[in-house]
């Protein structure tokens, strides 16, 4: 629930219950006092004469005496009155104490996370539709916590089984070459370049695990400095250059020669770097990865960093496109991170982006894959 929602539901919630509780006790006063005034009247009606001569004749005829006995029977009369009326409104006064008393125990309820809706009296709908909206809010939140938390949990059993098979085989290699010193220079060069190729590979394996512990924040410090994003992008598009042409792939800036921008380079260079080497795993071999960038000015004048990278290879489904910025998200058709990945890329970039104050957004179309990365730049800015 939004504040003005918010502020609207409780200038309601006053409404009805002042309006509850003083129209009840209003209702109240008035039904004691015709109650009380009509069986005064009916007293004095029927049996006032009776009794005042009786009282008369019990004090010897004395008209002082009468007369103070009179007064003080008046006295009474209108102290009952008055106490009635007292009644009625301490009993108006506890009604709405009890009101607090259930929106305590129903906040306690949401708190305690028991099952069931929220119910309260009519008197205190709107509240009882605030606290029911935050039940399903948080409800919907454990239940994605629950499901993030067994992704992760699995994912960190499935990094931790494959941690054995590179190290299993990194063992097997080096215990060869210790074993048998007089292997052929040819062969102990290919044992000691697959050894090494699974200590990368391992390494690759721990660095997720970091990855996993790094980024369970959702605070992520940004520090915003000037730079050209031509250059920039020709910086991290060198760095893939090797991955890019062991797939037979060709890296292709697209964009102007010089571009002022005004982020935190680091953090962009991380999702740059994330999602061109989701690009350069799933783009078919012998294509194109291009990187375009430009300065997009929005019709209020504010001015945006656009940063595009494209790739053609497999179509993503949209079930895919709505969950693919999740963490632990890894699905086999799904392109959430690297090959045997955790799935930790995009969703990374995703944070980044957003603590820029700007976003990440995917399109797929016939085979044609494009992630879109916004960060604004500020307001009236030329392109």
């Amino acid at each position: 629930m939004d504040q003005i929602a918010f502020a609207q539901a409780r200038k309601d919630q006053t409404r009805r219950l002042s309006n509850s509780v003083l129209w009840r006790t209003v209702a109240g006063i008035v039904a004691f006092a015709v109650v009380y005034l009509f069986s005064f009247s009916l007293f004095m009606a029927t049996l006032g004469n009776p009794v005042s001569n009786a009282v008369f004749n019990l004090v010897g005829q004395s008209y002082w005496l009468h007369s103070t006995i009179e007064n003080l029977f008046l006295a009474l009369v209108a102290a009952g009155f008055v106490g009635g009326i007292v009644l009625v409104v301490r009993s108006g006064i506890n009604r709405a104490l009890r009101y607090f008393d259930l929106l305590l125990d129903s906040a306690g309820d949401v708190l305690a996370k028991r099952e069931g809706p929220v119910s309260l009296p009519v008197e205190l709908a709107p509240t009882a539709a605030a606290l029911s909206a935050i039940k399903e809010e948080r409800e919907r939140a454990d239940r994605a916590a629950q499901a993030a938390e067994g992704r992760k949990n699995e994912l960190v059993a499935y990094l931790a089984h494959d941690v054995k098979t590179p190290l299993t085989s990194m063992i097997g290699y080096l215990t060869l070459l210790e074993e048998s010193p007089d292997l052929p220079e040819r062969t102990r060069a290919r044992y000691t370049g697959v050894a090494l190729e699974k200590a990368y590979r391992l390494e690759g394996l721990l660095d997720e695990f970091f990855e996993i512990t790094r980024y369970n924040l959702h605070a992520i410090p940004i520090e915003r400095s000037r730079f050209d994003a031509a250059l920039f992008c020709g910086q991290v598009i060198d760095e893939l250059f090797p991955l890019a042409e062991a797939r037979n792939l060709r890296l292709v800036y697209e964009g102007p020669q010089e571009l002022s921008v005004f982020a935190d380079a680091g953090k962009v260079a991380r999702v740059l770097n994330n999602v061109m080497k989701n690009a350069v795993a799933y783009a078919d071999p012998g294509t194109d990865v291009s990187v375009r960038t430009s300065i997009a000015t929005g019709a209020d004048g504010f001015a945006w960093w656009e940063l595009t990278v494209t790739d053609r290879g497999r179509e993503l489904a949209p079930q895919h496109l709505e969950r693919i910025f999740e963490r632990f998200y890894r699905v086999d058709e799904a392109r959430g991170g690297q090959a045997g990945g955790a799935g930790l890329g995009l969703a990374i970039a995703r944070e980044i982006a957003r603590a820029h104050g700007g976003d990440i957004y995917a399109a797929s179309n016939a085979g044609i894959t494009s992630f879109t990365v916004w960060i604004p730049q500020g307001p009236s800015r030329a392109a």
